[in-house]
């Protein structure tokens, strides 16, 4: 029994939300092809908002935007243009159940919008398709694909870090790989853009957990091999024996009219000085690191000769070049956007000793950004 009754609630609210999406629509349908009651479609649609399917979201916030325009509300307008941009990912039907002349007032209506709403569609970290790691000049980049032209600015907690100008399509904006590499913490970011008087704050988290592995221990160095076979292999003979110490000896006589009155002798061992330096092979005599040392007025010029601005300008027409497909290969792009990478980097310390640290970082965005309207 208790079955048959949850069956027919069931059936009941199907049906109901049947007859509130005919409802609207028709209404709608009425309305924009006539240019008549659009304060009463509004307030029609926004209450039953709620209890549509998700399908149909796209669709009714749209017509609010438009009507929020009819009205001249330009800030509910804003506010729905928003929901269809952000919550219905501008998924529209079409407006199939307008006539021909609403249908193509709701597409031009639209398309104004899609020309100058400031969409973020994706912030994502980048990853070459072998895993290849991707930071030129110790710049970490980020990818953003924004929808239409806008300025922006990027902040890094509360303080604002970059700013700019983004364009439609694929972005680039760069962090400092060596300040984020040194340690395990989570770090806030927000990208704001700005079209005209809207104003869109998307934050999200960048999680980076760094570890370092034991290193294995450097393998003693094999005894060198003797004898002639060795030297028909091309191995050398061992080293000399050092030189033996030289003796000196001084003697200091004191004479007095012919006669020595007296004598005194010095023995003095001299040792040959050994450093036991080896040769350099770091013509820049530079400490081994990971780090890039782009600011340090000591670093060698010939190997960091780009700042950081310059290197984000030619990340990002690298990254550019990347993604577009060339003749003759196969149709996966060279590079991906995602929002999860593993690095590993392989190195020596100053001893030689081989050592690798691995990061590892999470993006984590927010889903629908904060936003307001005007100056």
């Amino acid at each position: 029994m208790a079955g048959k009754r949850v069956l027919a609630a069931a059936v009941l609210a199907a049906a109901c939300a049947a007859g509130l999406s005919a409802q609207w629509r028709e209404e709608a349908a009425g309305i924009v092809s006539k240019g008549g009651n659009f304060p009463a479609l509004a307030t029609m649609i926004e209450g039953a908002y709620g209890g549509l399917p998700e399908g149909e979201k796209a669709d009714a916030a749209a017509l609010l935007a438009f009507c929020a325009s009819k009205n001249g509300d330009a800030r509910t307008e804003a506010r729905w243009i928003i929901e269809f941009f952000e919550v219905g990912r501008a998924a529209d039907s079409g407006f199939v159940f307008l006539d021909f002349g609403g249908q193509a007032t709701l597409a031009g209506y639209l398309n104004e919008w899609r020309a100058k709403y400031p969409w973020i569609r994706e912030i994502a970290l980048i990853k070459g398709d072998r895993d290849e790691i991707i930071i030129p000049e110790g710049v970490l980049p980020l990818a953003v694909q924004i929808s239409s032209p806008a300025f922006f600015k990027f902040f890094e907690g509360d303080e604002v870090i970059k700013a700019g100008a983004l364009q439609p399509g694929f972005n680039v904006i760069g962090l400092d790989a060596n300040a984020l590499f040194r340690e395990s913490r989570r770090r806030i970011y927000a990208l704001e853009v700005k079209s005209g008087p809207l104003i869109l704050k998307k934050e999200f988290n960048l999680d980076v957990t760094v570890s370092w592995p034991l290193a294995p221990k450097p393998k003693p160095e094999p005894p060198p091999k003797v004898g002639k076979l060795a030297r028909l292999l091309g191995t050398p003979d061992p080293p000399a024996p050092p030189p033996a110490p030289k003796i000196r000896e001084y003697q200091l006589d004191l004479y007095a009219g012919g006669d020595l009155l007296m004598s005194s002798r010095k023995t003095e061992t001299i040792k040959p000085l050994v450093l036991g330096l080896a040769p350099s092979n770091n013509p820049a005599f530079l400490r081994p690191d990971w780090n890039i040392k782009r600011n340090d007025p000591w670093a060698n010029p010939q190997f960091n000769s780009f700042s950081i601005l310059d290197a984000i300008g030619i990340v990002g027409g690298l990254l550019k070049d990347l993604f577009k497909k060339k003749p003759g290969e196969p149709e996966a792009p060279r590079i991906q956007t995602v929002q999860a990478l593993t690095l590993d980097f392989k190195f020596k310390d100053a001893d030689a000793n081989p050592l690798e640290m691995r990061v590892e970082m999470k993006l984590d965005t927010q889903a629908r950004p904060v936003a307001r309207y005007g100056l």
